[in-house]
Formats: structure tokens, sequence, C-alpha cells
């Protein structure tokens, strides 16, 4: 027999819809600025939180342009 904690987790994830809202998921949206390193669409873009604080905080991204995509874009 499974912990009941465990058993909980099951239920729960069961429950869960098939395609959650992102707040469901406890995530929340927030506006980044997009930086290219270079003009065209090679290369890599750096994503900046507009919040100083975040920032402070080391919070950034850097990915290769062609491993990105806008997935508002995809609904």
């Amino acid at each position: 027999m499974a912990p009941k904690n465990a058993q909980d987790t099951s239920e729960r994830w069961h429950e869960a819809p098939r395609d959650p809202e992102p707040s469901d998921l406890g995530y929340e949206m927030d506006d980044w600025e997009v930086i290219r390193a270079r003009k065209d669409d090679r290369g890599h873009l750096m994503f900046l939180p507009e919040e100083e604080d975040m920032l402070r905080e080391e919070a950034f991204i850097v990915a290769d342009s062609r491993s990105v995509c806008d997935v508002m874009d995809r609904i």
C-alpha cells in the first residue's frame, strides 16, 4: 500500500485538467524584454525581466533563437 501522501498526489494528478491554465499551476505572467545578440534571426536572445529587483536576483535567460517560440502563437 502506498503512503497516504503519495496516494493523495496520485489522485490530484488524475483529477487535474488535461489543459490547465498557467495560473492553476502557480505561474504568473511577467513582462520581459527580449534583446537579440545579432540583427539577423540567428544567434542568441537574452530575456531580461522588466522589474529591476528580479534582475538583481540574477533572473535572466540566454537562449539560441532557434530554440524559442512565442507560446501565445501556439494557442
